[in-house]
């Protein structure tokens, strides 16, 4: 195979530090390479150690490091967020390598139109690979976000596998139900349950359209629950914090002691009010964390199945200390936001009790031995779960109550007989099997609230195009996606010399 440009300098620059051959002849015969190309070369290294930096740029490191950085630019600021080939131009030749990249802007738009159609035909053979087997299952998540028109988004919320993003005039169900025809009715899906913040529209795509249990979204309805009832909280706290400030101020000033000691007396019973406050802030947090923690399959503390009788008890000790600070300090839009969420707990129970059918239809189709059956839902199931929760928060109490609810599942896995009989793969392959259907249960619409928030982010070009972007929501497809655009090979021109940028492996 041929060398490329780039390639045949670098050998030149190597052979001249290695060899100490500086004639054109002897470089060439060292090289195999024409007489006519090492002076060509020779010419254009002697131009380049411009900068304390240039000679760095020239080797192999400084050179794969020197392409990921370009091509990490382009893509990050030029495809994602829209700049244009002249301002990074500008930006490239600021950082003093228009010697060693090509920096026109003829070069740079030519490598994003490269770029963009790398990941456009990366995006139609991962759509080839996708299609589902008959009858699989999935979870869905639904929302929409406004610029201009309103954007309607659908993601497989386990994978984020994005179905449908488009605009739309409207958000009503027909439009809804428009746009997912192309998916639904060809694809062979089987929808358990779909999760959305509760509109109309979407309820009703969930129930008539898709056929399937429409589950709210634990965040969207934590934080209605939370939000009246906080702001009070919060509110009056405030506002005791500067009459407490505004006395302060007066006590420093004052002199007679009459006037001292009545102001001394409103600052104590100021501070006795602040108390009730602070332990309500405390009871108001820790009454949200319980529900968040109640909200699951499994019992946090006793790691057993938990359905409607379950769930029902969990959540009724820290509702009733919500309404007894609402009756003290909330108003009634928190008594009302209370009574909303309270009417929403028959829709989270549908949601694990559609993901324990999904569950049993999974595991029967996997095995009929009742023992194995048993030990997946009892031990290895739980486990696997709660080790997934407690990666996915960050919260610190959470992450701490799910490790224990973990470690404590796991205390109980290796005695049972059926742990001690399993050979290593097939121990490993039911773990996998765990991994995979413990990732199907789905409390919130964070993927779809993700998408939304990167849209929110971007500037009007990308806007305009969701297909070129479907592949760039996450952090981690940068490297996937430069990988893959490495097989383009973008042609750059630079004083000296043409070279082509390709990826590093």
């Amino acid at each position: 195979m041929s060398l490329t440009i780039r390639e045949r300098c670098l050998l030149v620059a190597k052979c001249r530090l290695q060899e100490g051959a500086f004639s054109i002849r002897a470089i060439a015969n060292a090289t195999g390479l024409s007489k006519s190309s090492v002076g060509r070369h020779q010419q254009a290294i002697a131009r380049l150690p411009q900068h304390p930096e240039s000679s760095w740029w020239e080797t192999q490191v400084g050179g794969a490091w020197l392409r990921l950085l370009v091509l990490g630019i382009v893509y990050y600021f030029g495809i994602k967020q829209g700049i244009g080939a002249e301002s990074l131009s500008e930006f490239f030749h600021a950082i003093r390598l228009e010697r060693h990249v090509g920096c026109s802007t003829t070069a740079l738009r030519s490598l994003k139109q490269k770029m963009k159609e790398s990941i456009l035909a990366d995006r139609a053979a991962s759509c080839e690979h996708c299609q589902p087997s008959e009858g699989q299952g999935i979870c869905v998540g639904g929302d929409e976000t406004f610029f201009d028109l309103p954007i309607l988004v659908m993601v497989e919320l386990s994978s984020g596998y994005i179905f449908t993003e488009v605009k739309s005039d409207n958000r009503i169900y027909s439009s809804w139900l428009e746009q997912i025809q192309s998916w639904w009715m060809q694809g062979g899906w089987h929808c358990h349950f779909m999760v959305s913040d509760g509109a109309f529209a979407l309820i009703k795509l969930a129930l008539e359209g898709l056929g399937c249990v429409n589950v709210p979204d634990l965040f969207h309805a934590l934080r209605a629950l939370g939000q009246p009832l906080g702001s009070a909280i919060g509110r009056q706290y405030s506002q005791l914090k500067k009459q407490q400030q505004k006395l302060g101020e007066q006590l420093a000033k004052t002199t007679e002691q009459v006037k001292r000691t009545k102001l001394e007396r409103e600052l104590e019973q100021l501070a006795v009010q602040q108390q009730g406050y602070e332990s309500a802030q405390s009871t108001y947090h820790q009454t949200l964390l319980a529900i968040t923690q109640g909200i699951h399959p499994f019992n946090l503390t006793t790691g057993n199945w938990q359905l409607w009788q379950e769930l029902s008890t969990n959540l009724c000790s820290p509702l009733k200390q919500l309404r007894s600070l609402a009756w003290r300090y909330g108003t009634n839009k928190a008594s009302s936001a209370i009574d909303s969420f309270e009417q929403q707990i028959p829709s989270f129970v549908q949601g694990i009790h559609a993901w324990w059918r999904w569950v049993s239809q999974a595991l029967n189709a996997e095995t009929d031995d009742l023992a194995l059956q048993q030990w997946v839902l009892e031990l290895l199931r739980p486990w696997t779960y709660w080790q997934q929760q407690a990666n996915k928060t960050k919260h610190c109490e959470l992450k701490a109550a799910y490790q224990a609810a973990a470690s404590q599942a796991e205390d109980r896995f290796p005695r049972h007989p059926l742990t001690q009989q399993l050979e290593t793969e097939a121990g490993q392959q039911w773990m996998s099997w765990a991994h995979w259907i413990c990732t199907k249960y789905q409390r919130t619409s964070s993927a779809v609230e993700g998408r939304n928030g990167y849209w929110s982010g971007s500037p009007c070009p990308s806007r305009d195009n969701p297909p070129l972007l479907r592949f760039v929501v996450r952090t981690e497809v940068l490297t996937t996606n430069l990988r893959k655009i490495g097989t383009v090979l973008a042609t750059f021109t630079a004083p000296g010399y043409l070279w082509l940028i390709g990826l590093c492996h």
